[in-house]
């Protein structure tokens, strides 16, 4: 039965449908920004971590997730409603986070989405306390040859390319239909990232995590060198049994990282 809630396809799952929730808050809090979605009853007072997807992916999904954190941190999928250019979403992110939040938060993204957290965190200054970042080069690092390469394809070259690290359901590569409603999407994403420039700036003053599959093709551990520089303290590592989306069998991977960071507030900040 169609309940009238809009639906979007799930990053992890694109067959399963997931409930797209704007605005969920409180009996009198202010009206929550559309660029965000989260759980429905999430009480105001817990510390947000907004999650940003990988290319072609819905941030939802992670909000599939809050059960596990209850009580420790609430899970905000940030949703820009269309695709802009890096700096762009960056800036207007930031923004808007900012406008929102005045208490200490957490920033986790996946590949693409852990570039653009990384990158939001340093138009927010001191304001995040952590930021977790899944599945993702040294910022410097990019655009790498392979990003500039698939951000190149279409049609069926695109797909073949996206669905050798995991990222393309096989009923997906199955389907021409499927296909031209999804590609659109996650050609424009690896756009964005073909078109990021690293700039050198200072390190983040707070605590990167860094969580990845030990069988991701994407990712080498020598990739990861480089976030060494980008805070002022070495970045925690964590690895996970799977491939880029090792989450997917492993969620706990993340969530149990996500935890520890938001346990680790000081009480008073919250």
């Amino acid at each position: 039965m169609n309940s009238g809630r809009r639906v979007r396809l799930c990053p992890s799952s694109p067959s399963v449908r997931c409930p797209v929730l704007p605005g969920a808050r409180q009996k009198g809090e202010a009206p929550v920004d559309s660029w965000f979605d989260m759980a429905r009853a999430v009480p105001s007072g817990w510390p947000r971590t907004y999650c940003f997807a990988h290319a072609g992916g819905r941030a939802q999904a992670f909000v599939g997730w809050q059960e596990a954190l209850a009580g420790v941190t609430a899970l905000v999928a940030v949703t820009p409603p269309e695709r802009i250019g890096i700096e762009t979403v960056c800036d207007q992110i930031a923004e808007r986070i900012a406008a929102h939040r005045t208490g200490p938060f957490l920033l986790f993204g996946h590949s693409l989405g852990a570039l653009i957290a990384f990158e939001v965190a340093r138009r927010l200054g001191d304001r995040p306390a952590h930021l977790i970042a899944s599945g993702c080069v040294a910022p410097a690092l990019h655009p790498t040859p392979r990003m500039v390469e698939v951000a190149g394809l279409d049609g069926q070259s695109l797909t073949e390319a996206v669905a050798l690290y995991g990222g393309m359901r096989p009923e997906i590569v199955a389907d021409p239909e499927l296909q031209e409603f999804i590609l659109p999407d996650v050609r424009a994403d690896f756009g964005m990232v073909a078109e990021y420039r690293y700039r050198p700036a200072a390190a983040l003053p707070f605590g990167i995590s860094l969580v990845n599959g030990v069988d991701d093709p994407m990712v080498r551990r020598d990739d990861l060198a480089g976030w060494s520089r980008e805070c002022v303290v070495e970045p925690e590592m964590h690895w996970s049994e799977g491939g880029h989306f090792y989450f997917e069998q492993h969620p706990e991977a993340v969530t149990d990282v996500i935890r520890r960071a938001a346990e680790a507030l000081p009480v008073e900040l919250i």
